[in-house]
């Protein structure tokens, strides 16, 4: 495998809701850089805006649980920004250091899977701070992602990318996306997600959204939908261990050192104040399935807190003849403010199975990390245990059930989608009709492994903006709706056509795609109140 090389592009972001301490802010020289580019017709960003992360390689990385030779080690990063050469080589550099290998790598969102320059024009950001990043090497084969890596959308992807695999799938070897909402097994461990960030004009509508992305269906495409929700809600009888998001939880920071958070964050305050700060949508899940963890990012902050749950999880329980399979796994866990120790059980999951309400875990633990820039807290790693010797992502039986009931919620039309009042699970019966479809296997890269379907990013040759993709479909989804045996309603089959060749231009195109982006940023207060202010954050980097 090829060595790693420690320089990559930098990241952008900010604040949420557009709400920065002062307008504008520095742009500061990196190696003589100077200021940025600010705009042109040329595209080749891979030398300008670049970070030197080498400075991160020798700081320690916090690390949780109790590292022990059966347990699973999971290392969680925030907002990637596609800045994956400067994350794996952190993590490689740990597993030096501490000759501890990571097990899986999970990423809450943001991460900007850009294949070539034509996936610019499902990107929500102006087109300045377009910058490839260093995904593309990986979705081309030239470099192997060295940490299985998971991970939920944010409001800052590829999103057309995304939107071919809205079930979830391969974006590369080794690198996969959880889809609009997912569940998979790992190690033993339940691990879900929902990709987007939440606004309350779109949550109801069905997913009207399809390239070539206008100005508002390029940030509604990302915006969660009650379906999503429903959907994960009906695993009211099995345990999540790890659930993944974007967005907070509406009042998570209630649960927390609220204080210290308004210390570093001071124009959060209006909304804490007002209980607007986060997803209201993720707050409900999170009572719902109780997770052991949950992992976060958006606000580009580093943020610890534990809610505690009622004794008895409020679900209707199956009948008496569905008796659940469990393995139970004491740890200990500490609450620093009282030093008192209490044993937490985690029941680990076998396919199919459900969890009694009597044995449901009490805590959730709640971590958000922050954007990948140098000397920002954006990975944390978590030592769990594990009853499974297998390091192989697996589909989740129940989550595949899910998919096959709700299917008909399944709505491509920009009107409301009505769903259930109650979750209903499904049956034990009806997992195991998903397992005989499946012959039994549960191996996600060896049922349905990774295809490329566009051609990569060249650098040694690629200067100009390619056009945008046509409506594309990817051979994946196509497998997983056939096992199902359902139709494609918001996705499109997969023609095996060829892809138009990146270093083509056509400057009219490419004009109106520019003028639309730009014209965009004048209404995102209006459209995404949660976008991410670009240029404030750049004061906070030298902080």
């Amino acid at each position: 495998m090829e060595n790693f090389n420690p320089l990559h592009s930098r990241g952008y972001g900010g604040r949420g809701r557009n709400q920065g301490r002062r307008q504008g802010g520095r742009h500061h020289n990196m190696r003589g850089q100077g200021r940025r580019h600010q705009g042109g017709r040329r595209h080749n960003n891979q030398s300008k805006n670049v970070v030197d992360h080498s400075q991160d390689f020798n700081s320690p990385i916090e690390e949780l649980g109790v590292d022990t030779d059966d347990a699973v080690t999971i290392a969680i990063e925030g907002c990637c920004h596609g800045n994956l050469d400067a994350i794996y080589n952190r993590l490689l550099q740990h597993q030096e250091r501490t000759s501890k290998n990571i097990d899986l790598l999970v990423c809450c969102g943001d991460f900007q899977s850009l294949r070539s320059t034509a996936d610019y024009h499902s990107l929500a950001v102006p087109p300045k701070y377009r910058t490839m990043g260093s995904f593309y090497k990986y979705y081309s084969g030239e470099v192997k992602a060295p940490i299985l890596t998971l991970f939920v959308g944010g409001n800052h992807e590829a999103s057309q990318a995304l939107q071919e695999l809205h079930y979830g799938g391969w974006v590369a070897p080794n690198i996969y996306y959880l889809g609009s909402a997912g569940v998979v097994n790992f190690a033993g461990l339940t691990i879900g997600g929902v990709s987007g960030i939440y606004k309350s004009h779109d949550y109801i509508l069905g997913r009207f959204e399809s390239p070539p992305y206008h100005s508002s269906s390029l940030r509604s495409v990302y915006h969660v939908r009650n379906v999503d929700i429903y959907r994960l809600k009906c695993f009211s009888n099995s345990k999540i261990d790890l659930m993944l998001s974007h967005d907070w939880p509406r009042g998570i920071y209630q649960h927390g050192d609220k204080n210290a958070l308004l210390r570093k964050k001071p124009f959060f305050r209006a909304e804490v104040e007002r209980d607007e700060l986060g997803s209201p949508v993720n707050w409900e899940l999170l009572e719902h399935l109780r997770p052991s963890w949950w992992f976060a990012a958006h606000l580009h902050v580093a943020f610890h807190a534990k809610v505690l749950h009622s004794e008895h999880k409020q679900s209707e329980k199956k009948e008496s003849d569905e008796k659940c399979n469990l393995t139970l796994i004491p740890s200990q866990i500490s609450n620093s403010a009282t030093q008192a120790t209490a044993t937490e059980f985690r029941g680990i999951e076998s396919p199919g199975m459900c969890q009694d309400d009597d044995l449901t875990l009490q805590m959730t633990r709640f971590l958000s990390l922050d954007k990948c820039l140098p000397r920002r807290h954006y990975l944390s790693i978590l030592h769990l245990p594990s009853s499974e010797s297998s390091r192989k992502l697996e589909y989740n039986l129940e989550w595949l059930a899910i998919l096959e009931n709700t299917h008909n919620l399944t709505i491509s039309e920009r009107r409301p989608v009505s769903v259930p009042d109650k979750p209903q699970p499904p049956t034990h019966e009806q997992c195991d009709s998903i397992r005989q479809k499946l012959n039994g296997i549960l191996d996600i890269e060896s049922l349905n492994p990774f295809v490329m379907t566009v051609a990569p990013y060249s650098p040694s040759q690629q200067q100009n903006l390619a056009p945008p993709f046509p409506i594309m479909g990817n051979p994946q989804t196509d497998w997983l709706l056939s096992k199902l045996q359902k139709p494609h309603i918001i996705t499109v089959p997969y023609t095996g056509a060829a892809p138009k060749d990146d270093n083509e231009i056509e400057l009219e195109d490419e004009e109106n795609d520019d003028a639309d982006i730009i014209n965009t940023k004048a209404k995102t207060t209006v459209l995404d109140e949660n976008e991410i202010n670009l240029d404030d954050d750049d004061e906070e980097e030298n902080e």
